[in-house]
């Protein structure tokens, strides 16, 4: 009897050891399948077609857009005739733009609510924040109104070819500078720097968005003379451009937005870039943008900057605008930001707020379908 039970517990465990062996093996040989998606091998889109590298820039970056972001896609062969990457195969589907436009005016009036205008707002007037409580609210002061337009600048906007510049790092290398200056009005993202980028990014701006984050992050909150002259130098650079400054999105900016009104009632007469202070403008944006089956907790920049140019452009490019760490022609690595430094980790942050994949997914259908041009390709003069 002593026997059979040390017979029987021998079988058991060589059950149990074979089936860890099993177990190790599968793992084994996963872990070296995904190995090689991840790090090797190149994808071609169709024949001529671009390189493109599903998985280049290191295992970490890509799985957290694969695994933790569920609405990323990889884009696959069968889209490979209509990839950016071709501008040739690119056409403007005018019909289908005008659509489009006229589906988002039925959301919002961009001209409407693109700023606060003075005859609209008053002094101690208290405004409420889209992405805070609303038991935050800011209190419209004097000096805040007196920074405020008489008018909308869009009001008698009307241009035919627009260029949307996102701050993708795909944008460095790129030689799309004269391509972008060759619009009629440029739309920049977060005070984006151009200077020593101009080749890629060009030099023209016509309208900038200046988060008031930007202020604490890059200029000190203006706590020092230098950091104030270096602002100061910077807007000097925008000569009669608009600054867009969403004041209403976070409560956390309040005391920010209190500094730069100061600062700018102090240089309004040295200074001549177009203020413009949206209100809350964001529950109009994503009520459309949700019918498009995005719903993010916020919106990028970038496509909120679409959604305003559609109101005054009759065709609309997209620059910099790919949230990858890879590029889709070398599989090259690339920064976050075309003007991040030399060795910035790629940030994958906006993974809390954005859904940059969805969001890219959406802008390349649109582009497929010729509402929109997106370049993701190297700008041939």
């Amino acid at each position: 009897m002593r026997i059979y039970r040390m017979v029987r517990m021998a079988s058991v465990l060589g059950l149990v050891m074979l089936s860890v062996a099993l177990l190790i093996l599968s793992l084994i040989s996963y872990v070296s399948h995904k190995k090689d998606s991840v790090f090797s091998t190149p994808r071609y889109m169709g024949e001529g077609g671009s390189r493109f590298y599903m998985f280049h820039s290191g295992f970490r970056s890509q799985f957290a857009l694969k695994f933790l972001d569920p609405s990323y896609l990889p884009v696959r062969n069968d889209v490979s005739d209509n990839f950016p990457g071709k501008p040739s195969k690119w056409a403007f589907n005018k019909t289908a733009y005008l659509k489009q436009r006229e589906d988002i005016r039925h959301y919002i009036d961009v001209i409407q609510n693109f700023t606060l205008i003075k005859k609209n707002v008053r002094v101690g007037q208290l405004m409420h924040f889209d992405y805070s409580s609303h038991k935050y609210v800011f209190s419209i002061s004097n000096n805040f109104r007196m920074l405020l337009p008489e008018v909308s600048p869009l009001l008698k906007m009307h241009y035919n070819t627009c260029a949307v510049v996102g701050n993708s790092g795909i944008l460095r290398g790129s030689r799309c500078g004269d391509s972008i200056d060759k619009s009629d009005f440029v739309f920049r993202c977060n005070f984006a720097p151009t200077e020593f980028f101009e080749k890629d990014v060009g030099r023209k701006t016509n309208l900038t968005t200046f988060n008031p984050s930007i202020l604490e992050k890059y200029y000190n909150n203006l706590m020092a003379i230098q950091d104030r002259n270096k602002f100061f130098l910077n807007l000097k650079k925008l000569d009669g451009a608009i600054l867009w400054i969403p004041a209403f999105f976070f409560h956390s900016s309040a005391l920010v937005t209190r500094t730069l009104v100061d600062f700018f009632v102090e240089h309004r007469r040295q200074l001549k870039v177009e203020l413009a202070w949206p209100g809350n403008i964001m529950q109009y944006v994503n009520k459309y943008w949700k019918t498009k089956q995005l719903s993010p907790k916020r919106l990028s920049t970038g496509i909120l900057m679409y959604t305003l140019a559609s109101s005054v452009c009759e065709e609309i490019h997209l620059y910099g605008f790919w949230p990858f760490a890879w590029d889709p022609n070398t599989g090259r690595e690339l920064p976050y930001h075309y003007y991040d430094k030399k060795g910035t980790k790629f940030n994958t942050n906006w993974q809390e707020t954005h859904q940059l994949p969805a969001e890219f997914k959406i802008l390349f259908k649109m582009h497929t379908a010729g509402l929109t041009k997106l370049s993701l390709s190297p700008c041939v003069s």
